[in-house]
């Protein structure tokens, strides 16, 4: 059965995240010590322990999420009989495709075998640092539209644009129908809030981050990302890659590093990337890491969908009997 992972981004975080299967699986456990290596940050203590403050830290939280989600994968690999080093081998049935919503990105690329687990974690690192510095020099957040329709959502930021100087309110992420994601600075944020009921949204909820992520505001998070990811061998994938700026299915090592450096300020198309993977005859669904955010969007991308969150040590045997091909398709 033809099946593709997905690997979330910020948001699917919770203090105690990855603790039962670090406990249960050595896979597991090494991804985190590996990931301490890389990052130079305390993430095991983060993602067990927290305080939510520290773990929520953009610069904690990105490669937290990322060790995360693969300490679930390697604990799948190692239910499967599988050995994990500084990557992950391909698996005997692997996945027609990968794709990650934001960060997540990164931990697509490592299950495709186009970035070593080291590699990736400090790249994230980097990443995370990056981008808090720039929410720091330029404040920003973003709100959840409820209701409405891209279209929409673009004409409440052109709008708002045109009345709070020096704006740059801009669609973050294409979510699913009736949900998208708004950034921008803090005025035109608020603007953006009052307003959304006239443009036919039914709610505006604020997301609980520290800055304006996927928008402009991120221009000098871009700029060192580029130098960051060109210092990085990146291979190419052993399946595609869906990404995340232009829902295009990847292959090619030159364009994977150009669409890291280029997301940071570019919209998550994530329902676009669903519908490709559905069009390429994707049934099955896999989101491997913390929450359950991305199974919630897809059923309402594709009604046919098939989407099943592997956040757990119970849910392990289901991810490793996809990986060998021994899932049951009754």
């Amino acid at each position: 059965m033809s099946y593709a992972l997905l690997f979330p981004g910020q948001a699917s975080q919770h203090v105690g995240m990855g603790r039962d299967l670090a406990e249960r699986w050595l896979a597991a456990d090494r991804i985190y010590d590996r990931a301490e290596r890389a990052s130079g940050l305390p993430l095991r203590r983060l993602c067990f322990e927290g305080p939510e403050d520290e773990l929520t830290r953009t610069a904690n939280l990105q490669p937290a999420v990322v060790a995360t989600s693969l300490a679930v994968l390697a604990a799948a690999y190692a239910e499967a009989g599988l050995e994990v080093d500084e990557s992950f081998p391909t698996a005997p049935n692997p996945p027609n495709a990968v794709a990650g919503h934001s960060v997540g990105e990164y931990t697509a690329l490592v299950a495709a075998g186009a970035l070593s687990i080291p590699a990736a974690i400090a790249l994230v690192a980097e990443r995370g640092r990056l981008m808090e510095a720039a929410s720091e020099a330029n404040p920003g957040t973003m709100l959840a539209l409820i209701g409405g329709d891209d279209d929409a959502a673009a004409a409440l930021c052109a709008a708002v644009r045109k009345t709070v100087p020096g704006s740059y309110l801009q669609v973050a992420n294409h979510n699913s129908p009736g949900q998208a994601v708004i950034a921008g600075d803090l005025p035109g944020i608020e603007a953006a809030a009052e307003a959304a009921r006239e443009h036919g949204f039914r709610r505006a909820l604020p997301i609980a981050v520290s800055g304006a992520f996927h928008s402009a505001a991120m221009q000098p998070a871009a700029a060192g990302l580029r130098a960051a990811v060109a210092a990085v061998a990146i291979s190419a994938p052993a399946v595609p890659v869906v990404a995340n700026i232009d829902a295009e299915m990847k292959t090619d090592p030159t364009a994977l590093g150009e669409e890291l450096a280029e997301q940071v300020v570019s919209p998550v198309r994530w329902s676009d990337s669903i519908r490709a993977l559905g069009e390429a005859g994707v049934a099955t669904f896999l989101e491997i890491g913390p929450g359950s955010v991305l199974a919630r969007l897809n059923g309402r991308i594709l009604d046919d969908a098939r989407s099943e969150s592997i956040n757990d040590d119970e849910a392990i045997p289901s991810l490793a009997a996809h990986l060998t091909g021994t899932e049951d398709q009754s």
